[in-house]
């Protein structure tokens, strides 16, 4: 057995820092559960165009094993547990383990036997019996050591095979053991021959070729090398998968390539995010502009930020360009950060910093909108209010009443000081309409800035939430690059 510490590490790592690519995660968990010398060899036995009667023969004759197999010599004890044994429900999976005691407990998907079987006790091994085809197996049968296909036809072990990555011993099971049938890729055993010697001979296990495959099953050193070999061949691909994708794709996309649609779809937002600005908020300044004239501020300077703001600026204040960005952002949260020939996860590169990185691009012109509502309205409507009030009471009303005392108390004509007061009416309009139309402006240019400022900032953040996104794939890669080098260290 490698160094446990070390692969400890790795296998779990392996699960941490890889996505669910097929049953990668269970044969890692399995590999690691397999570091702790109690664990069980689990071995599935699955047969390929085999009658289920003929495919029991071989659990049958595995479990038998180690043990003197006359049945002049079988004790009572051995007779009824390989009896309970053969005598199981064909149509259901099963799963035989070593036990002290004999034991059956069988439910609606699985029958499972513990019997005191030498061989299952002595080295420590689980058979999972399945009586379905290979296709339809792998959610019970993943976490295996080692696939056994079970078959009578060579031509069904070379063609029926499914496409699987966990280690698999093709088994040919032949009525009589002759050497020219043997297949180099299967070990030929011949459970009918077993089965007649029973009675009579105890070298049955080597007249029918069970010793060769009793001595691979028990080789648990090589099965568990071999099956973290498959972990870090998964792995292996998963990277290279992605670096490829890293490299040809994600740094130069190519024509039709979803990165390059996030890309044009970020300048197209932005085009059409300045052509709003242009065509439809600046119009919107001009109405409140025109709706708020200075000979109008005297009754309209209450409804500067309800009415008339609200009405030509905040609704006029990039709507469509918000709402395009939601989906700008929803194509780049979901951008494919890996391509490979196996499903592979996304979500296992994006991390929470990124996302709200994501997120905050998203309320980059609600900001700005509630900033020109809370701030630059308030504000306007304040310095509107202001004006009115300190033209009217340093301005207006000290000349009016410097016209009325000088009619009053000294003399002056009527006419005369009624121009007076006139005249101090029209410099306090006067200002009022100067100072006015320099706050509008000021206003204008304000929001005009902050939309533009909004649009700008959101295309640039875009951008650095994509290379966020693409440098902590490549970190995540790197770090995955060392766990496969730290399981080929402490596997070889």
């Amino acid at each position: 057995m490698p160094p446990v510490a070390a692969l400890r590490t790795a296998l779990s790592a392996v699960q941490k820092r890889f996505p669910s690519l097929g049953s990668l995660r269970a044969r890692a968990a399995l590999a690691l559960a397999s570091t702790d010398p109690l664990y069980p060899t689990k071995l599935a036995i699955i047969p390929l165009d085999m009658d289920r009667t003929a495919t029991k023969r071989v659990l049958d004759s595995l479990l038998l094993l180690d043990m003197p197999l006359s049945y002049s010599k079988l004790a009572a004890n051995e007779l009824e547990w390989h009896g309970m044994v053969k005598a199981r429900t064909l149509g259901k999976d099963s799963r035989v383990q070593g036990s002290q005691q004999l034991s059956e407990t069988v439910t609606n998907f699985i029958q499972m036997f513990g019997v005191p079987s030498s061989f299952l006790l002595k080295h420590n091994i689980t058979f999972l019996e399945s009586v379905r085809t290979p296709e339809s197996h792998e959610d019970i049968y993943e976490s295996c050591h080692l696939h056994l296909y079970i078959s009578d036809s060579i031509p069904s072990l070379t063609e029926r095979l499914p496409e699987t990555i966990i280690p698999i011993q093709r088994i040919l099971d032949l009525p009589t053991i002759d050497s020219q049938n043997i297949s180099s890729s299967a070990i030929v055993i011949s459970t009918k021959t077993a089965e007649s010697l029973l009675l009579s001979d105890d070298e049955w296990a080597q007249k029918s070729n069970l010793t060769t495959l009793s001595k691979i099953l028990t080789d648990r050193d090589t099965l568990f090398r071999n099956l973290v070999k498959t972990v870090i061949k998964t792995c292996e691909d998963y990277v290279r998968a992605s670096r490829s994708y890293v490299d040809t794709s994600l740094r130069t996309p190519a024509e039709g390539d979803d990165v390059r649609d996030i890309v044009a779809a970020r300048k197209n937002w932005a085009q059409a995010a300045h052509t709003e600005l242009r065509d439809v908020l600046v119009p919107g300044l001009e109405s409140f502009a025109k709706e708020s004239t200075w000979w109008k501020l005297y009754w309209v300077v209450d409804d500067l930020q309800e009415g008339i703001g609200e009405r030509t600026v905040l609704r006029n204040f990039l709507p469509t360009a918000e709402r395009a960005l939601v989906f700008v952002l929803g194509r780049l949260s979901t951008a494919p950060t890996v391509r490979s020939t196996v499903s592979l996860s996304t979500s296992v590169f994006q991390t929470s910093a990124i996302q709200e990185k994501i997120d905050k691009i998203g309320t980059s012109i609600a900001e700005a909108k509630r900033e020109v509502k809370d701030v630059l309205l308030t504000t306007l409507h304040a310095d509107a209010q202001r004006l009115i009030v300190s033209t009217f009471l340093l301005t207006q009303l000290p000349v009016a009443l410097l016209a009325t005392a000088g009619w009053y108390w000294f003399g002056y004509t009527g006419y005369s000081m009624s121009a007076l007061a006139l005249l101090a009416l029209v410099l306090g309009f006067k200002r009022v309409q100067s100072k006015w139309d320099a706050l509008v402006s000021a206003f204008q240019r304000e929001v005009h800035d902050a939309a533009r400022a909004a649009i700008d900032t959101a295309e640039v953040e875009i951008y650095e939430a994509w290379e966020a996104k693409v440098a902590d794939m490549e970190s995540r890669i790197a770090g995955q690059q060392e766990v496969v080098d730290a399981l080929k260290r402490n596997i070889e």
